[in-house]
């Protein structure tokens, strides 16, 4: 099980990624498609792909703003 405030192992590397407060409630998924995965137990979710456009940016801005859990960051720093 993923611990509290650390980076998943699972996100792919790049400026975001998902900690291990995330509940697996799907919102995020449900905004970024391309951009999240859930886990095997479908217990949490991940990025499996960092936003390559414009379009992409925005719905993972989206996910961040819905995540009831504040789990999806930003660290700024690009791939």
């Amino acid at each position: 099980m993923p611990t509290a405030g650390q980076r998943l192992e699972e996100n792919v590397p790049g400026k975001y990624y998902v900690t291990g407060e995330c509940n697996g409630c799907g919102l995020c998924f449900s905004y970024a498609l391309q951009n999240f995965m859930y886990s095997n137990d479908s217990s949490y979710y991940y990025i499996i792909e960092q936003p390559t456009d414009p379009r992409e940016e925005e719905d993972i801005r989206k996910a961040m703003g819905v995540c009831p859990m504040n789990c999806i960051k930003d660290d700024g720093v690009l791939a």
